[in-house]
C-alpha cells in the first residue's frame, strides 16, 4: 500500500509541473487549431499510466521546449522483440478522435503504431501520411509478415478493423513493395487473431510521424512530421 500511495503522490506532482509547463508554452494557442489539439494531447491526466506520462514528457521536452536529450518520445513496439535492429520504421501516433470538449481530460492519451519498411517520398511526404487511415483500436490483432520477418501489427476491434487497416497501408503504397511477400494474395499473408488482455475501445485518428531510417541504430529519428 506504501507503494502505491507514494507513486500516486509523485504522479500528482509530476502532472502538476509538466501540466504547468505545457500551459506556459502555449499560451497563445488559439481555440480550433492544430496547435491546440496538440496541447490538449500532451497534458497529462490522472487516467495516464506511467508509459502514456513518460511519453508526453519526453514528446515535449524534446520537440517543443527545444530541449536537445538523448531520449525519444516514441519506441516502435516491436523492436521489444529484437528482430532486425537495423530495419528502417515509421512511428505514427494517434490520438482519440471525436472527443468532446468535456470528456477530453479522460481521453487525453496517446498510442503509437509502427509501419516497417516505410517507403517516403521525400517531395510528397504530407501527402503519405494523410493516407494512414483511422481506426478503432480493440483487442483484436492483426500482423503482415514482410519478407525479411518484419511485421506491421495493428489492435483492434474486430478481426475486420484489423485487416482492413492493414489492407489500406499496403494499398497505399505505404510499405516498399520490394518487401511485401505477395501484393496480390495479400489476405492469405494477414495472421488475425485475438490477443490477451483488456484493450480499450475507442477510434484513433493519426496525429504525426517520426521515421528512423536505421532503426535502433540511432533512436534519434531522421524526421518528425505532423499530420494535418
Amino acid at each position: 500500500m506504501v507503494a502505491v500511495r507514494d507513486w500516486r503522490t509523485s504522479q500528482r506532482y509530476i502532472r502538476i509541473g509538466h501540466n504547468k509547463a505545457i500551459r506556459n508554452y502555449f499560451q497563445t494557442v488559439k481555440r480550433g487549431t492544430t496547435r491546440e489539439s496538440l496541447r490538449n494531447s500532451l497534458l497529462i491526466t490522472s487516467f495516464d499510466s506511467a508509459d502514456h506520462m513518460l511519453v508526453k514528457m519526453q514528446y515535449f521536452n524534446q520537440y517543443l521546449s527545444g530541449i536537445k536529450t538523448d531520449t525519444v518520445p516514441v519506441i516502435p513496439e516491436w523492436w521489444q522483440a529484437r528482430v532486425g535492429s537495423d530495419r528502417p520504421q515509421l512511428v505514427v501516433t494517434f490520438r482519440p478522435k471525436n472527443i468532446s470538449s468535456k470528456s477530453s481530460k479522460k481521453s487525453d492519451s496517446k498510442w503509437c503504431l509502427t509501419i516497417p519498411h516505410f517507403q517516403a517520398s521525400k517531395s510528397n511526404i504530407q501527402q503519405q501520411l494523410r493516407l494512414i487511415p483511422d481506426y478503432t483500436k480493440g483487442q483484436y490483432q492483426g500482423v503482415l509478415t514482410l519478407k525479411d520477418n518484419s511485421k506491421l501489427i495493428v489492435y483492434a476491434k474486430s478481426l475486420n478493423e484489423a485487416e482492413r487497416f492493414i489492407k489500406k497501408i499496403v494499398s497505399s503504397d505505404l510499405i516498399d513493395p520490394k518487401y511485401i511477400v505477395n501484393k496480390t494474395s495479400i489476405d492469405n499473408d494477414i495472421k488475425l487473431g485475438r490477443a490477451n488482455g483488456n484493450f480499450k475501445e475507442i477510434t484513433v485518428t493519426p496525429t504525426a510521424a517520426k521515421y528512423f531510417s536505421t532503426g535502433q541504430k540511432n533512436l534519434q529519428p531522421d524526421w518528425v512530421s505532423f499530420i494535418e
